[in-house]
């Protein structure tokens, strides 16, 4: 197997990883900025460990690369945090399926970055994938409250710097490792929200909330964000854009599992559309590797 064909594998992992975080989200009694300032400090730590017991130096080239990847750090923090207001100010389905506008917002983009025209197939693609993920929406979410319109704007707006990190993360700086590119992007974050973290509330903290919060930065961050840079450099970011559809439609089947949030018809549909187009993208993947 040549080391390309390990992308798909390492971003279905990375997607089911990720699903987790709207668990940790739920279960961990502090505010959302305090959480994702903490998930960085456990991330950053846990990459740093990795790569000492590697042999390995996560620093990087030059100055000139410090700049850069320490701009995706920003791109990456500002990403986390309006993604999590997305959700506070609405609802977790509204933020999630929201800031899911990306794999539309990277099948436009992405063309500018390769100097390429864009293929009717990619866009139909993405537009199915929106439309399913628009049906997931209808559940229990109907009107056009002040609420839904925040959340919706917030998300999106997490999409853009989401497609924006990745697309430049993959054209940009493709020659940095991955786990070096993931720790200095997760050391940015830590110290853009260093100051907002709610101190008094990470105190009233029980053994049992720092596991999670361990649990959510090693695994869920560190881990999962790892694989998916490396992903990103195995497979086209329109691909890892659509597979990745599939994260909140597992979450919502965790959520059901562990929750007990029962999803409706309206999710059911929805999710199977977006099943339908990842399950598409990746044998088309598959047969063109």
């Amino acid at each position: 197997m040549s080391q390309g064909r390990y992308g798909l594998p390492a971003l279905y992992l990375t997607i089911l990883l990720l699903a987790l975080t709207g668990l940790y989200a739920k279960v961990i009694p502090l505010d959302a900025i305090s959480i994702i300032q903490l998930r960085g400090v456990v991330a950053a730590i846990a990459l740093g460990a990795f790569g000492r017991v590697r042999g390995r130096s996560l620093s990087l080239a030059d100055k000139r690369s410090y700049a850069g990847v320490y701009a995706l750090g920003l791109l990456l923090g500002v990403h986390w945090v309006t993604f999590f207001h997305a959700m506070q100010v609405s609802s977790v389905a509204v933020g999630m399926l929201a800031m899911f506008s990306f794999p539309v917002m990277t099948i436009f983009l992405e063309p500018l970055f390769q100097g390429q025209a864009w293929k009717k197939g990619d866009i139909a693609a993405g537009f199915i994938a929106m439309a399913g993920l628009g049906v997931m929406l209808l559940q229990g979410e109907g009107g056009t409250s002040g609420a839904v319109t925040a959340g919706v704007f917030w998300g999106v707006c997490s999409a853009l710097m989401f497609a924006l990190r990745n697309l430049f993360q993959k054209y940009r700086f493709s020659h940095v490792p991955s786990d070096s590119l993931m720790f200095h992007q997760l050391v940015m974050v830590v110290l853009l929200l260093v100051l907002f973290v709610d101190f008094p509330g990470v105190a009233r903290l029980t053994w049992l909330n720092l596991l999670e919060i361990f649990m959510l930065g090693t695994f869920t961050t560190a881990t999962a964000h790892t694989l998916l840079v490396y992903s990103l450099k195995q497979l086209p970011a329109k691909s890892v854009a659509l597979i990745s559809c599939l994260q909140p439609v597992i979450a919502a089947l965790l959520a059901w599992w562990v929750l007990h949030e029962v999803p409706g018809p309206a999710v059911i549909v929805g999710g199977g559309i977006v099943l339908a187009v990842a399950a598409y993208e990746s044998v088309r993947k598959q047969s063109t590797a």
